[in-house]
């Protein structure tokens, strides 16, 4: 008997765990694994790469359901999001297979490395002085193809972080307006 309320508990905590997970990412235009990997590793246990995998299945739902209600509300080129999607998609294959020969440990502290680069960048970012409106779009839209490279690169790695990179790239090197790049992000 005791097995059974630990094991529905364990369901609940996770089902919880999902919901909350979905709301803060559908909030925030990421799906969300970038909370779960931390919690499933810290709090279940789960090594980095056990953690990660986990997460992957857990927001793929998210990010569908998320890039569909952005895609509703902003224009949002599906032809752009399926040309990104595909190149993330060719670059996360080998950096995937690149996450899965680095042993627990490395693969750990690479993600550490990673949360932390990623504050610094989004804590330089809010610091600033704004920009003005004409220095908001940097780059040519010939180089847009960056963004899946960049992207794909990260989640393959991590199986989060796509849409954590893609999103400030769309918005300060081409000009997106914020709601718009997340939910292309989430392509």
């Amino acid at each position: 008997m005791m097995a059974h309320w630990g094991m529905l508990g364990t369901a609940l905590a996770m089902a919880g765990l999902g919901a909350a997970l979905g709301g803060i990412g559908g909030l925030l235009g990421i799906g969300g694994g970038l909370l779960a990997i931390p919690v499933l590793a810290l709090l279940f246990g789960m090594e980095q790469a056990m953690a990660q995998g986990t997460a992957l299945v857990m927001i793929v739902p998210n990010v569908l359901l998320a890039f569909y209600r952005y895609r509703q509300h902003h224009a949002i080129s599906l032809r752009l999001a399926l040309g990104l999607g595909a190149l993330a998609m060719l670059t996360s294959y080998p950096a995937a297979r690149l996450a899965v020969t680095l042993d627990h440990l490395t693969l750990q502290w690479v993600f550490i490395a990673f949360l932390l680069g990623l504050c610094g960048y989004l804590s330089w970012l809010v610091a600033r002085p704004p920009q003005p409106e004409h220095a908001s779009r940097l780059l040519s839209p010939r180089c847009l193809p960056l963004v899946g490279v960049v992207s794909g690169v990260f989640s393959g790695l991590f199986t989060v972080g796509g849409g954590l990179v893609a999103t400030p790239m769309l918005v300060r090197g081409f000009g997106q307006r914020q709601a718009a790049a997340q939910g292309l992000a989430l392509a």
